[in-house]
């Protein structure tokens, strides 16, 4: 029997063990991988944000999308960002020719998300054009993306 107790310690298969395992994460941090998308006003008209994003360990990144309804592209650019906890801190790079209507524009837009995980799972907050070129079309000072 004695022999029986002392298996069952060495497994941890004794009610009452509570070591956690090697590399368990301390905090919850949910996952952005995958495509998000939302509307904005792009000169007053209604457009599609889609971010194909993959993440590793903190880090984000991906292709940026926005487009009419009728598939035209209005712009591409790439996000880079970092993720800790369920705050997303951004940058879009969008190079000349990145926006197709204005090929010689180019600039930044930035912000930080808060991701909310449920049925739908959002990102959620402002963006802001950080540099350009030339006057970007984009309004509108907050953005919500939905899980897809």
């Amino acid at each position: 029997m004695r022999r029986f107790l002392v298996f069952l310690a060495c497994t941890g298969l004794l009610a009452g063990c509570t070591e956690k395992s090697p590399g368990a994460p301390s905090t919850f941090q949910p996952g952005v991988t995958g495509t998000w998308a939302g509307d904005l006003m792009v000169d007053g008209v209604t457009g599609r944000m889609t971010w194909t994003l993959v993440q590793t360990d903190s880090t984000v990144g991906g292709p940026v999308l926005v487009s009419l309804p009728n598939g035209t592209v209005l712009m591409n650019g790439f996000l880079t960002g970092t993720l800790t906890g369920t705050t997303l801190q951004y940058l879009i790079n969008v190079q000349p020719g990145g926006i197709p209507t204005r090929p010689e524009c180019g600039g930044q837009l930035a912000g930080t998300m808060t991701v909310a995980v449920g049925l739908p799972s959002t990102l959620s907050g402002p963006m802001a054009i950080t540099s350009s070129t030339c006057v970007l079309p984009l309004t509108g000072p907050s953005l919500t993306l939905v899980k897809q």
